[in-house]
């Protein structure tokens, strides 16, 4: 248990403190070789250290942030479409799968709802 504990620690190094959720390029493949582990264990590092697979905590995490930025009026200017952008996700489509996926709504019926 101490080694898994080990390996969330460093993984929440890669993807939270240095934003690395945030690299649309930025692989399962690339943190297994990060941390120096096979493919097949990370995924099972990242069920147990996180109950989720690698794409799940990585969409959980952008979509926190777009969140955030949807909310902030100064970032009111910017479309929904760019602030997909600035999170991680690739195209408009899997932005918006994600964010109704894991918060029940679109990204525009949460920017209207939270920003009068």
């Amino acid at each position: 248990m101490i080694q898994q504990e080990g390996y969330k620690a460093k993984i929440d190094d890669f993807l939270i403190r240095e934003k690395r959720y945030r690299d649309p390029k930025f692989s399962a493949n690339q943190l297994a070789e990060m941390l120096g582990v096979a493919d097949y264990k990370l995924s099972r590092i990242m069920k147990d250290a996180y109950g989720m697979s690698y794409s799940e905590v990585v969409h959980t995490y952008r979509i926190q942030e777009a969140m955030h930025h949807l909310k902030n009026r100064r970032l009111s200017p910017y479309t929904v479409d760019d602030i997909g952008e600035m999170v991680g996700f690739k195209n408009r489509q899997s932005f918006f799968d994600a964010f109704k996926r894991i918060t029940g709504t679109t990204p525009e019926k949460y920017r209207k709802s939270t920003i009068p």
